[in-house]
């Protein structure tokens, strides 16, 4: 059993840190305005201490076509904040193209699906494998990033062999 990050590195992206041996699942927010990149390093530091971290697997996004020159530069520069906290850890980082771990993990989407629909689909099959992970706010609503890192941990357990 082994413990493993995933990484969603969205303006409103998540951190999970998944333990395949008790099935144990923690976020943390992508470093923003609350959650510094230090405080973010601390925490993986601590968690590696507690029980060490088999790898960190972190989302290889890219700009996307339509956002204004604002929102891509916001997301460039979360990302890069993620990766090079991931980095620092010396845990070892591996990058994943979002249709290879969804593919990995099961997930299909039919044609025509809106973002919101892939989304809900992501955090229903999250839920089916884990049914106690938090995904979702106070009001219902889907809090971002979560399902996705959940299932980029997820993908990892699978790739090395070591399912939750």
């Amino acid at each position: 059993m082994a413990v493993f990050v995933g990484i969603d590195p969205g303006a409103s992206g998540a951190i999970c840190l998944l333990d395949t041996r008790r099935k144990i699942h923690y976020f943390q927010p992508t470093p923003n305005l609350k959650c510094s990149a230090l405080s973010l390093y601390q925490w993986l530091l601590t968690q590696h201490a507690l029980d060490p971290i088999h790898l960190i697997a972190v989302e290889d996004v890219h700009s996307l076509y339509g956002m204004s020159a604002k929102s891509n530069f916001q997301f460039g520069f979360n990302l890069g904040q993620v990766r090079t906290v991931a980095d620092m850890t010396e845990i070892g980082v591996e990058l994943v193209q979002p249709k290879v771990w969804q593919k990995v993990c099961g997930i299909t989407f039919k044609k025509g699906m809106s973002s919101p629909q892939k989304k809900r689909h992501i955090a229903a099959t999250a839920l089916q494998l884990y049914p106690k992970a938090e995904l979702n706010g106070p009001k219902g609503g889907l809090l971002d990033g979560r399902a996705d890192a959940l299932m980029i941990a997820h993908y990892l357990s699978i790739k090395y062999g070591i399912n939750a």
